[in-house]
C-alpha cells in the first residue's frame, strides 16, 4: 500500500469512527453547540409570543439550541421559581430571563448565579442579582410619551382613565409613573380612575365595564398593555361608546394594530417584544462565545398611530430582525 493510500484509508475510518477533523486543518473543531433557555412571563399574551419569535430568530441566526420555559398560569411565582430551579439543575450555558415579579423572583434567580449559569435579563430590570446585559425599554418613558400622545390629541383637556397592569410588576409601575408625570404636565387632564386590570383581557374588560357604568363620560384611556386595550375598545364598542373614547397602549400587538388600522383604537407605544427577544439572545450568544456585550440595550420609544401602522400589520414571523451593530452604536450615543 503507498503512503497517499495508507492516509486516505485513516481519514475514511476516522470519518467512520466519529473523530471529525483533525485538528490544524483548515476547517478545524467545529464549536460545540450553546443550549440556552429562554424564560417568557405566559404563553396567553401576544407580546410574548413575539418576544419567543424574534428570540428563535437569533437562534437560528446563530445555530444554538434555545428552550422555551413559561407557566402555565399567567405570571405566577410559584411555577417559574419551580421552572427556574429545574433547569439550574440541568445547567444549560446560558438563561435569558424575565422575571413574573422582579422582586419575588431574587432568590431564586440567585441559585443560577451561584451556579454560575449566565444571565442575560430582558424586559423587567431586577436588582440584586449579576446579570451580563439588560435588552429592554424605558418604561416610565413609554408610559409618559404614549400618555402625552393622548392629552395631546384631547387639546390638554379632558377625562381620563388609566388602566393598570400587574401592580407587582417593574413595568406597570414605571408606567404609571410615566402616565402621571404626563398628567403634571396637562393641569386640565381630569383623571377619573386608576384600576388594576392585570394585563390581561378579560380583567380588564370587567373592570371597564363597571367604569363605564360610574362615567358616562370618559374621553380618553391609557391602558398600561394592548392586550387589555383590546378589550377596553371591545367594552366600548359593546356599549355604543367606540367612537367618544380615545383609548391608547403599549405593544402594538396584532389585534391591536388592526384595531389601529380600522380608526377603533387611537395608538400605542411599541415596546417590541420581538426586537427584545432578538437581541436578548443574540447578547448571549456573543457573550458565550467571548464578545463584548453592553451592559443594557434600551429601545426606543415608537408610537404606532393609523397614519404609520403598516409595518406592525406584519406578525412577527415576518418582521425584519434589528441590526446589532446599529443597536450597539446607539446606545453608545444615548450615554454620550
Amino acid at each position: 500500500m503507498n503512503r497517499r493510500a495508507y492516509l486516505l484509508g485513516l481519514a475514511t475510518a476516522a470519518a467512520v469512527l466519529g473523530f471529525g477533523i483533525m485538528p490544524g486543518t483548515a476547517q478545524g473543531i467545529s464549536q460545540k453547540e450553546l443550549h440556552l433557555v429562554m424564560f417568557l412571563k405566559n404563553v396567553t399574551n401576544p407580546f410574548w409570543r413575539a418576544v419567543r419569535v424574534g428570540g428563535e430568530k437569533a437562534a437560528k441566526e446563530l445555530g444554538v439550541k434555545l428552550e422555551i420555559a413559561a407557566p402555565t398560569k399567567p405570571d405566577n411565582i410559584e411555577e417559574q421559581t419551580r421552572l427556574v430551579e429545574d433547569w439550574v439543575v440541568k445547567k444549560p450555558d446560558g438563561f435569558v430571563f424575565v422575571p413574573v415579579d422582579f422582586r419575588a423572583m431574587v432568590p431564586t434567580v440567585q441559585k443560577a448565579n451561584q451556579a454560575k449559569i449566565p444571565l442575560v435579563v430582558y424586559s423587567n430590570r431586577m436588582q440584586d442579582v449579576e446579570v451580563i446585559s439588560y435588552v429592554g425599554s424605558d418604561d416610565e418613558t413609554i408610559g409618559y410619551e404614549v400618555s402625552k400622545f393622548l392629552f395631546e390629541s384631547l387639546g390638554g383637556k379632558g377625562k381620563v382613565v388609566h388602566i393598570d397592569g400587574v401592580p407587582a410588576a417593574i413595568t406597570a409601575q414605571q408606567r404609571k409613573l410615566g402616565f402621571e408625570r404626563a398628567r403634571k404636565e396637562y393641569p386640565n387632564i381630569e383623571l377619573l380612575a386608576s384600576q388594576p386590570g392585570n394585563y390581561r383581557r378579560l380583567p380588564a374588560i370587567q373592570v371597564f365595564e363597571n367604569l363605564m357604568q360610574r362615567f358616562p363620560q370618559v374621553d380618553g384611556v391609557v391602558s398600561a398593555n394592548d392586550d387589555m386595550a383590546v378589550g377596553i375598545v371591545e367594552a366600548l364598542q359593546g356599549a355604543g361608546r367606540g367612537d367618544k373614547t380615545k383609548v391608547v397602549g403599549v405593544d402594538v400587538i396584532p389585534d391591536a394594530a388592526s384595531l389601529i388600522k380600522d380608526g377603533k383604537m387611537f395608538g400605542s407605544a411599541d415596546y417590541s417584544g420581538h426586537d427584545q427577544g432578538y437581541l436578548a439572545v443574540k447578547a448571549m450568544v456573543k457573550h458565550l462565545r467571548g464578545e463584548k456585550v453592553p451592559s443594557e440595550i434600551i429601545l426606543p420609544v415608537k408610537i404606532a398611530t393609523k397614519a404609520n401602522i403598516d409595518p406592525w400589520l406584519a406578525p412577527p414571523e415576518q418582521r425584519p430582525v434589528p441590526n446589532w451593530d446599529q443597536v450597539v452604536a446607539s446606545q453608545r450615543k444615548q450615554g454620550s
